[in-house]
């Protein structure tokens, strides 16, 4: 295990024993948990005379709160490249501690029923060998004590939203999603759902899974996520 996986910092790739990352990378991180958006989670900058940002003024989604562990920024962003792409999939105990912590201290996400991956496509689930939503998904079930429930279905293989303009990005996600075949409306009606996902940038893949839970009658639709790399809408 040792060969496979040195003990080393996955932020500056130093020796350390206190995995995934060393203290000095450890302290970097930019844990979001004052000043933020009351509907996006976005950090609200200068002095906070609101509890929305403008883009949640201007637009809002379709959920009634979203909250992010932490900036998506270094090392953050290296601990989700390498949960998403390198096999990492042990991180997933590591964010979801972060997250259950996230939860308990948020009054809005503590009151969910459940806990609602966002789905991948199945040819990019069979390319990957797993989707990280649902590792996510699996892991923070854990340690809450909520149940996980795999309601959405992902219709068509979408572009990578990265490069993606705000517009592209929201056409990108239109119709993306559905729910499975044979699951209950009971299940869901009256139902607060926490979706969760690794990164939010403009919110529109969250946004668009939201709309499909809320037409199948869920009550509110909270998005929890591990990094936050919020860009206009």
């Amino acid at each position: 295990m040792e060969f496979f996986y040195p003990s080393v910092c996955l932020g500056c790739g130093k020796d350390t024993e206190s995995l995934p990352l060393c203290t000095q990378c450890l302290a970097r991180i930019r844990v979001v948990d004052r000043d933020f958006c009351e509907l996006c989670g976005r950090p609200i900058r200068g002095p906070v005379h609101t509890s929305f940002c403008t883009a949640c003024l201007k637009r809002p989604l379709s959920l009634a709160r979203i909250r992010a562990w932490a900036m998506y920024r270094y090392p953050v962003d290296e601990l989700i490249q390498a949960f998403k792409y390198n096999r990492r999939q042990g991180l997933s105990a590591f964010f979801s501690v972060r997250l259950e912590a996230v939860v308990q201290s948020d009054k809005f996400l503590r009151s969910a029923d459940m806990i609602v991956p966002i789905p991948l496509h199945p040819l990019k689930r069979w390319w990957r060998s797993y989707n990280q939503s649902a590792l996510l998904a699996e892991s923070l079930a854990k340690e809450s004590g909520l149940g996980v429930a795999y309601l959405l279905r992902r219709n068509r293989m979408t572009r990578t939203q990265t490069r993606l303009s705000p517009k592209a990005r929201l056409k990108n996600v239109q119709g993306a999603f559905s729910l499975r075949n044979k699951v209950e409306s009971s299940i869901i009606a009256g139902k607060k759902l926490i979706l969760i996902d690794d990164v939010i940038t403009t919110g529109s893949t969250l946004d668009a899974a939201a709309k499909v839970l809320l037409d199948a009658g869920a009550s509110q639709i909270y998005g929890l996520v591990v990094g936050g790399a919020w860009r206009e809408r």
